[in-house]
């Protein structure tokens, strides 16, 4: 072979090895001296419905205290609430393992860990994220006698009024506050009585929380053995606060815009989570608002809880990971974060007390009140099919009565209970 023909082979051989050391070098980012190479960065894809907190500025503190173990990344879920469960669920069943954490409505958390898709708390975590929680929020994150998500933040509901409305309605904020009460004060003014319904539960948890406050129980036990009780004297009670409400002309109910009625000309009162206040519908009235206690039914004021948990699905790639992110999130940095800013109630409520959070947060007294009798909706993988029963038969408000709705009620949701488990 030709001397000039063997160079050009070794030429080419010279190119060729110096090229895949340098993608090598690239790759490992090995090359000059004093260097090492790149190691994996575990990235933590977590995924958020729509909130009124600052998920990145969260994020990005965990992050910064990660000093490089993992990096949080947020990502959006859909805001419609029917489109967001309809996701969750198609993806944790294939197995999705891009989702590494999930911010979980406290509502949704036993249908997903019923359905086997969420990862059991580490033993060792557990006991640290279940310390100073509250048990409402702590039964709302167990399933089957496990934790399945770190218990976050649970608002209540509590009374939200503009300045002295309370007063001028003849109502004592300093004493519990009656329906009858709020009704007639309302009435007495002219002014609205506003009920929140952000995702479309809204009704629900109403009645719920009704039925709790004269001491009765929309659902109880579990499986085959749930009973249902809604045709029952606190069933009617329940269904006789909405008469009276609506007998009055207060309001409609449950309702998607009731933050930007309240705000308007005619909003009075308002039902609303400890969180409403930070709503850009409320901006204009912030600074004039006030809180009290959720009205007493019957003998007790029951208010609504709902709230979010953080939860690791089963096929998550970084696990470990994500559960050290938890760790961060419910961190008493950032529990205080959620209450000084989206006005979030944090599961560990005692964060109120802290000298930094106490002046910030706008309904102190009435959250504390509220947080420590409210009710959450049933814990069981049901509820979604449930407050579709109870939407057909407890809306419109107008139609409610208290001699035949918790009878029709009773039959629709235990038809809808026995045809899930049959």
């Amino acid at each position: 072979m030709a001397p000039g023909r063997r160079a050009s082979r070794r030429q080419r051989r010279t190119a060729t090895s110096v090229a895949a050391a340098a993608v090598a070098c690239a790759l490992l980012a090995a090359c000059g001296s004093g260097s090492s190479p790149a190691r994996y960065l575990p990235v933590v894809s977590w995924y958020v419905g729509p909130d009124r907190l600052d998920a990145e500025t969260l994020a990005g503190t965990c992050n910064d205290a990660a000093q490089g173990r993992y990096r949080i990344e947020v990502e959006q879920l859909p805001a419609d609430v029917g489109a967001r469960r309809s996701e969750l669920v198609q993806r944790l069943l294939a197995d999705d393992e891009s989702m590494d954490l999930l911010s979980l409505d406290t509502a949704s958390t036993a249908e997903l860990a019923a359905a086997g898709v969420l990862a059991p708390v580490p033993a060792a975590q557990a006991a640290t994220l279940s310390e100073g929680v509250t048990p409402a929020a702590l039964a709302a994150a167990t399933w089957d006698g496990r934790l399945v998500a770190a218990p976050w933040f649970l608002d209540p509901q509590v009374l939200w009024f503009r300045g002295t409305t309370a007063e001028r309605a003849g109502l004592d904020t300093t004493q519990p506050i009656t329906w009858d009460d709020l009704v007639a004060g309302a009435q007495r003014l002219g002014v609205s009585v506003e009920i929140e319904d952000r995702d479309g539960s809204g009704l629900a948890e109403w009645v719920n929380a009704l039925v709790a406050g004269s001491g009765g129980s929309l659902l109880g036990g579990a499986g085959r053995a749930t009973e249902v009780g809604l045709d029952t004297a606190a069933g009617r009670a329940a269904a006789s606060v909405v008469e009276l409400y609506d007998d009055a002309g207060v309001g409609p109910g449950p309702s998607r815009d009731a933050l930007t009625r309240f705000a308007g000309a005619g909003g009075g009162f308002l039902l609303a989570s400890t969180s409403a206040i930070s709503d850009p519908a409320l901006a204009g009235v912030q600074t004039d608002l006030r809180a009290a206690a959720y009205p007493v039914d019957g003998t007790a004021a029951v208010a609504p809880l709902a709230g979010v948990g953080l939860a690791v699905p089963a096929s998550a790639r970084d696990r470990a990971e994500a559960f050290e992110a938890i760790a961060c999130l419910t961190s008493a940095t950032s529990l205080q974060a959620l209450a000084t800013g989206p006005q979030h109630t944090p599961s560990r409520v005692g964060v109120l007390d802290d000298p930094a959070v106490a002046p910030a947060f706008r309904s102190l007294d009435a959250a504390k009140a509220s947080a420590s009798t409210g009710v959450t909706v049933p814990v069981t993988p049901l509820w979604a099919n449930v407050v579709d029963a109870l939407d057909e038969t407890w809306r419109p408000v107008a139609g409610v009565t208290q001699d035949g709705t918790p009878r029709t009620s009773q039959a629709e949701v235990e038809a809808v209970v026995e045809g899930t488990v049959r």
